[in-house]
């Protein structure tokens, strides 16, 4: 009896295994989603200014700004609208880079896949969908993670399931790749411009003229 027991149960997690396996992973690097992603939510925009986020998010002059460091804070809104907990406004160099709605995963029907769908219904085909990982430490808990990225923005879709209590957190980030895209063209380019052929000084010559005697300041003396 205990060796089926155990037959059965190691045939259990090899089809867990197998199911995680199968799953959907990454797409092919550099592809892009075949949406334009959103980058507002809430009268909120991508890219704008602390003030100016203020002026449209009266609720943030109301709760104090989240994070250690001044020069990117973290404004931290509870949201009036029922499925959703709160939402984390992230700034850096006084820019809106980023926003996290926290959802109350009760209150989203169809959890994780019912989200998935409707955002796949708006934002097209992912780049990556449902990437499993696996913590073990401060406590155990999996991750599963879809992302949608196009030129300038990506969005991640992530279920957090801590293994005590098989408790849920649902996340959608909403990310501007502007600023890293930036930097992209920058280096290259500067790339470019290296590479662009120009005379360029002979530097043993310079060090011989340096070395010979002023002609003029001879003759004055």
């Amino acid at each position: 009896m205990k060796i089926k027991s155990r037959m059965l149960l190691a045939i259990v997690m090899l089809c867990i295994v197998v199911g995680f396996l199968a799953a959907p992973g990454l797409a092919a690097d550099g592809v892009l989603t075949d949406a334009t992603l959103p980058r507002a939510f809430q009268s909120a925009q991508l890219g704008m200014s602390l003030s100016e986020f203020a002026a449209v998010v009266p609720e943030a002059k109301q709760v104090s700004l989240g994070g250690r460091d001044q020069a990117e804070p973290i404004v931290i809104v509870p949201s009036k609208d029922r499925p959703l907990q709160r939402i984390e406004y992230r700034f850096s160099n006084d820019q809106l880079r980023e926003f996290v709605i926290h959802y109350a995963y009760r209150e989203v029907p169809g959890g994780y896949p019912g989200l998935l769908q409707k955002l796949r219904e708006s934002y097209g085909k992912p780049n990556s969908q449902n990437l499993q990982e696996y913590y073990t430490k401060p406590e155990a808990f999996s991750q599963k993670t879809t992302v949608w990225k196009d030129r300038a923005t990506m969005a991640s879709l992530m279920e957090t399931r801590k293994m005590n209590g098989d408790k849920r957190d649902l996340i959608l980030t909403i990310t501007d790749l502007s600023p890293q895209r930036t930097s992209e063209v920058d280096q290259e380019l500067r790339k470019q411009e290296l590479n662009i052929p120009i005379p360029l000084p002979d530097h043993r010559i310079q060090n011989k003229q340096e070395a010979m005697p002023d002609v003029d300041r001879t003759r004055k003396s």
